[in-house]
């Protein structure tokens, strides 16, 4: 649920907001998208680490990679991306 609920649902509507930031010419609004997937999957990667602390399994163990690959690709994105709100 953590994963898939928040995570993965929760990253597509981000995705979302981040396409319809360039389509309409809203620049602020695809740093602000990788912004707000930081934090999205920082709290995902949170509720990962104490199901891992219960009990560890192999997709759990992939979950938890794909959400840490997750927050350390925004945030070079973001970093990245950071001049567009003064654009």
């Amino acid at each position: 649920m953590t994963f898939w609920g928040w995570g993965f649902c929760g990253g597509l509507l981000l995705g979302i907001l981040n396409k319809v930031g360039i389509y309409t010419g809203h620049a602020a609004l695809v740093p602000l998208s990788f912004i707000l997937k930081i934090i999205l999957f920082s709290a995902v990667l949170s509720g990962l680490t104490f199901i891992l602390r219960r009990k560890i399994t192999v997709l759990s163990s992939i979950a938890f990679l794909v959400a840490l690959v997750e927050v350390i690709l925004c945030g070079v994105m973001a970093y990245g991306l950071f001049p567009m709100f003064y654009h």
